[in-house]
């Protein structure tokens, strides 16, 4: 079996070290493959990739439209049965690729492992995100990407990310697996780390991404029943509604925003759980 890893990078150069170190020193008895995709960084990020081109198999270094596109890029330079990316903002825990490998070596139906995601910000470690439930995927992304990873055959049977979506690929593509019968294979360790400091620039953003998340299912619970139609309805005037709302808490700092959500778990039991995920 042979495992690729892409990470996709744009001016990158205070993470892009950690991330690489956190592939290359992975321990796996399969063959490693490791992508680099780079959107033409002028910030100091290719200097650094240079100095680790020995442990790097594919280094691409090229304007693109965006992490999507390099994503594809790296895929389809991808040798590997197995396919995991790890943006440059973002690391795989100690062990990570040993485990993938473990389950796919054992269960050969599996064909896409994730798991929950250490959050950090500023260097802190700050919560564990939990995944939802699968059968949620009709309403939202209910996983992390960075924690997936993904057979090949996956990919050359429903296709790679859709480059009509400027924020929601990655839910595109899951949802898309998913519809098509593919087997998920949920492991409780986390998998990867997620660093929040960049989440600051999906603010202005955020509507985009409801607008862009509801037209994922958009198709797919139009053929279904109207009582799901409806709901998914419901579901995003809600959040809309809701993004509306705490946009001004946005503005602060994601490590704030986590310290609240967690005092009121443990005080009033709110955010508990969530079958959507549970940030």
């Amino acid at each position: 079996m042979k495992i690729s890893i892409v990470t996709p990078v744009y001016n990158g150069v205070d993470t892009i070290e950690k991330t690489i170190q956190s592939v290359i020193n992975q321990k796996i008895e399969s063959e490693l493959e490791y992508i680099v995709v780079d959107g033409g960084s002028s910030d100091g990020t290719v200097e650094i990739i240079n100095r680790y081109l020995d442990k790097i198999d594919i280094f691409i270094s090229e304007k693109d439209r965006g992490t999507y596109d390099a994503m594809n890029k790296g895929i389809t330079h991808a040798t590997g049965d197995i396919i995991g990316i790890i943006n440059a903002d973002d690391w795989y825990n100690n062990g990570a690729l040993k485990i993938v490998e473990n389950i796919f070596v054992k269960e050969t139906d599996a064909s896409i492992v994730y798991s929950p995601i250490d959050n950090y910000s500023h260097g802190k470690y700050v919560n564990t995100f939990i995944p939802g439930e699968l059968e949620n995927l009709v309403f939202k992304l209910i996983l992390n990407h960075p924690s997936c990873f993904v057979k090949r055959s996956v990919y050359d049977s429903i296709g790679l990310f859709d480059l009509s979506y400027s924020f929601v690929a990655d839910y595109d593509f899951i949802f898309r697996a998913y519809t098509s019968g593919y087997n998920f294979r949920y492991v409780d360790t986390p998998l990867a780390s997620y660093s929040l400091d960049g989440m600051t620039g999906q603010r202005k953003n955020q509507f985009i991404m409801i607008k862009e998340g509801w037209r994922v299912a958009a198709d797919f619970v139009g053929q279904k029943s109207k009582d799901l139609k409806i709901k998914h309805h419901i579901f995003y005037i809600n959040l809309f509604v809701k993004a509306l709302l705490t946009y001004p808490i946005k503005s602060l700092d994601p490590l704030i925003i986590m310290k609240i959500k967690a005092y009121l778990r443990q005080k009033f039991g709110i955010f508990a759980y969530n079958k959507y995920g549970n940030w």
